[in-house]
This record gives structure tokens, C-alpha cells and sequence, in this order.
């Protein structure tokens, strides 16, 4: 018994020690593979330390019906002073030569996004990003999510 007691504490241990740098991770669906003006992602954090550097990827499950090598987005990100800022970003998904960047899951890909490879917070509290669709089209087949990860840098 006490041997099984030790075991459940090293697995414990080991899976809390690997995600010790992740402080968020959430993944929004979007319905249907298709994502319309109307919906619009949103992503709820908080930071406790001003004085370490994380970074934030964006990870995009898309389908071969994607019709673009990118795709552009509106961030309106809320600070916890309720400050607010705006920014367009394309999110690349293909190479130079037009092929999918990403890991190939079944018949999806998933490609990463480093939306800040290193940021600093400058403001202890919740954050808020919300991410809207802002192509040329109101509808974008072949979108079936988008996770927002932040994570702590290491030292």
C-alpha cells in the first residue's frame, strides 16, 4: 500500500513539474469549421509577476478547405486598468512554396502562431483578448478553433 502511495506522488510530481511554465491554456471552437464576422473568441488570464517574461502562441486547427495561405484577425485586448488596444495580425499557415506549416492531425492541421515570442506584462491582474475574423469575406470555411497558450519563460 505504501509503495502505490509513492507512486501516485512521483506521477503527481512528475505532471505538475511539466506544465510549470504553462500559466493559461484555452481553446475556443468555432462552429461548423466556419468562422463569420459575427463570432468573435475571447481568452480570459491573469498575471501575478510584472517581472517575468512569458510568451503567447496562438495555436490554429485548420482544414484543407481553408482557402488562403493567411488569415487576418482583429486582437482587441483589455488590460486590467481597462485600458484597451486594437491590432491586426495575419496568421500564416503555409510556407514559401504554399504547403501547410503545422502538425498534421487526421485530416487538420495545426499551426502555431507566435503572437509574442516574448512579452512582459506591465500590469498585475485579469487580461482579456478577444480575436474577430477581419478577411476580406464574412465567411471563412475550414477554421475549426484557435488556442490561446501563455506561458512563462525560462530563466
Amino acid at each position: 500500500m505504501r509503495s502505490l502511495f509513492v507512486i501516485a506522488l512521483l506521477v503527481m510530481v512528475f505532471f505538475s513539474s511539466c506544465n510549470r511554465g504553462n500559466i493559461y491554456s484555452h481553446e475556443e471552437e468555432i462552429k461548423g469549421g466556419t468562422w463569420s464576422y459575427k463570432d468573435s473568441l475571447t481568452y480570459q488570464f491573469e498575471i501575478d509577476d510584472t517581472a517575468q517574461l512569458y510568451s503567447m502562441q496562438l495555436n490554429v486547427l485548420h482544414d484543407n478547405n481553408f482557402p488562403y495561405e493567411n488569415l487576418y484577425v482583429k486582437i482587441r485586448s483589455v488590460y486590467p486598468d481597462k485600458s484597451i488596444k486594437n491590432d491586426v495580425l495575419s496568421l500564416e499557415f503555409a510556407d514559401e512554396t504554399g504547403g501547410w506549416m503545422g502538425e498534421k492531425e487526421g485530416k487538420k492541421f495545426l499551426a502555431p502562431i507566435a503572437l509574442q515570442p516574448i512579452a512582459k506584462f506591465s500590469q498585475k491582474g485579469k487580461y482579456s483578448m478577444t480575436f474577430y475574423q477581419n478577411s476580406r469575406i464574412d465567411s471563412v470555411p475550414g477554421i475549426h478553433s484557435l488556442e490561446l497558450s501563455v506561458d512563462k519563460q525560462k530563466n
